[in-house]
């Protein structure tokens, strides 16, 4: 017996129904796998400024560079990229404008975007973030001072941060997002003053 043209077509309704599902999911699959991923790489720029800040690493090729402090530097006028840099003397805890200080630009990809970063008061109180009202964030440093491996942070709120004994934050995290920008498209990376990293989905 053979097919009659409804019951081919209603194969056919099936086929492509399941092809779209499949290839949706997919698609859904493989931008978690790539947000998952460049959450970790942030981690781990953050990790390696942390590690360069703790250990003997000279930075290019000046004799006697090897006293230098290191941070990772996000800014809301450049969400697209985030920089590993060193603190040359005179030490300020901030990146250079001029870009004289950096070690590593890291792009992030097309599609992903460096959405909000948030740094908490360690006198407790909200989170200063980027869409805080009136005392918005337009840049974070993620900062370790040699030899120390705790973290210090540093915002345009408070610039000299690191520079005083008392920490004036506690924590901060970056958030970024997928194309979809929905809640399960977005990853955070968290860093505590005790110099703890970590990984997790927004609001985890």
């Amino acid at each position: 017996m053979g097919f009659t043209l409804v019951e081919l077509l209603v194969v056919l309704a099936i086929i492509t129904m399941l092809s779209a599902v499949f290839i949706f999911q997919q698609r859904r699959f493989d931008s978690s796998t790539l947000l998952r991923s460049l959450a970790y790489s942030v981690a781990l720029s953050i990790r390696q400024a942390q590690t360069y800040g703790t250990s003997v690493r000279q930075f290019g090729t000046s004799a006697g560079s090897f006293n230098y402090s290191y941070g990772v530097y996000f800014s809301t006028g450049d969400a697209s990229h985030y920089y590993l840099f060193a603190d040359k003397p005179p030490y300020d805890k901030q990146r250079a404008v001029d870009g004289s200080e950096d070690v590593q630009r890291f792009t992030i990809g097309k599609g992903y975007t460096l959405v909000q970063f948030c740094a908490s008061p360690s006198a407790g109180g909200s989170p200063q973030c980027t869409d805080s009202s009136g005392s918005a964030l337009t840049w974070l440093v993620v900062y370790f001072k040699r030899p120390n491996p705790d973290a210090c942070f540093a915002t345009n709120n408070d610039a000299s941060a690191c520079s005083t004994t008392a920490s004036t934050y506690k924590d901060a995290y970056i958030r970024i997002q997928g194309p979809t920008g929905g809640a399960n498209d977005t990853r955070r990376i968290s860093v505590t003053n005790t110099g703890q990293i970590s990984v997790g989905a927004f609001g985890s």
